[in-house]
């Protein structure tokens, strides 16, 4: 720990008053200060007795008020309710062009169905009898497993415990 005192550190604190630019610094602070306290007009012929002013006015405000606890927590739920609002009516507008795309299929294999659908219905009349309820059955067995699978998944993961380990 160096306790004995910088040369260069005594002499920057030590002021000159004999110094006339010095003086006229002080000179200049001391009338901003009288000035301001009286509410005088500014002089626009002095640039440097102005800035002082509005130093010494800024000085004598009031300290701005603290930011309030749970400040950062308040904004950010802020951003998500405006995230979640726009994540809805981009959702509804993916779900009508969705809904769009679908009925504008639907109406095109309506249209066109007169020159494909014979050839589609062609191999389905040489096959044995019973198949396409077998196959139909089949599908509907496929469909419900994987959709209880899918509904254990969703309730599973909604569940407090379910990240848990036994």
């Amino acid at each position: 720990m160096n306790r004995k005192p910088d040369a260069h550190a005594a002499a920057a604190d030590t002021v000159r008053w004999d110094d006339p630019r010095i003086a006229r610094e002080w000179q200049l602070q001391e009338r901003a200060q009288r000035d301001e306290r009286a509410g005088a007009p500014m002089a626009e012929a002095d640039p440097r007795l102005a800035q002082y002013r509005l130093l010494t006015r800024a000085l004598r405000a009031p300290v701005m008020e603290p930011i309030p606890y749970g400040f950062a927590e308040q904004i950010a739920r802020r951003v998500e309710a405006a995230a979640v609002g726009n994540d809805r009516v981009e959702r509804y507008l993916q779900q009508l062009l969705l809904g769009v795309l679908v009925v504008l299929g639907v109406g095109m294999a309506w249209s066109t169905a007169a020159s494909w659908l014979p050839s589609v219905q062609a191999p389905l009349q040489q096959l044995p009898q019973g198949s396409l309820t077998w196959g139909a059955l089949a599908g509907a067995c496929c469909l419900l497993t994987w959709g209880w699978d899918r509904v254990v998944r969703i309730v599973g993961s909604s569940r407090p415990d379910a990240g848990r380990a036994a």
